[in-house]
């Protein structure tokens, strides 16, 4: 049975922005108060985000790709360059600055690589950033807990994953009355 899934993204933002205070109870309530080994939490984490994902088709939305600065390494620069033909300079020349932490990211939001079909031009050597987002698969999902929560405003994926998530694990006070 599919779940009830919200997609429109200002909808999301929008709940995402009334959601905030209990977001952050419910992160204090994984973090301090679940009762739950991090493998068994990790595990109803990605059967979670599999059902989800497999009900949301990214290349709907591409929101991350969108208005997300997209971190990179060097091996990503290489790759990339490679990819496009031009040296690691050059590349990094055309499409890198360093953030406020001094991190390299992707020169341009939208990220340059986004098509107009919401599809990556360079998709098999993406950085491993985009790789791995909405960081939902890695282990130790209570460490990331703060992710999650600034994620779910951008990402259909992470927001719907949070909420189902919320009504699954969070028993609040105020639901047993």
């Amino acid at each position: 049975m599919p779940d009830n899934l919200i997609r429109d993204i200002p909808l999301i933002q929008r709940y995402a922005k009334n959601n905030e205070v209990d977001d952050f109870h419910f992160r204090a309530y994984l973090k301090g108060y679940l009762n739950m080994s991090n493998e068994k939490l990790d595990g109803i984490v990605k059967e979670t985000t599999d059902r989800v994902w497999k009900q949301i088709d990214c290349t709907t939305c591409a929101n991350c790709c969108k208005t997300l600065e997209i971190l990179v390494d060097n091996d990503d620069i290489q790759r990339l360059a490679a990819r496009l033909q031009i040296s690691k300079r050059e590349f990094t020349e055309k499409y890198i600055k360093l953030d406020d932490y001094q991190d390299k990211v992707i020169n341009q939001i939208p990220c340059p690589f986004l098509q107009e079909d919401n599809r990556c031009s360079v998709y098999e050597d993406r950085p491993k950033s985009c790789q791995d987002y909405p960081y939902l698969f890695a282990s130790e999902f209570r460490s990331r807990t703060l992710s999650a929560i600034s994620n779910s405003s951008c990402c259909p994926i992470v927001f719907n994953v949070w909420q189902i998530l919320k009504r699954r694990l969070w028993k609040r006070r105020r639901d047993r009355r």
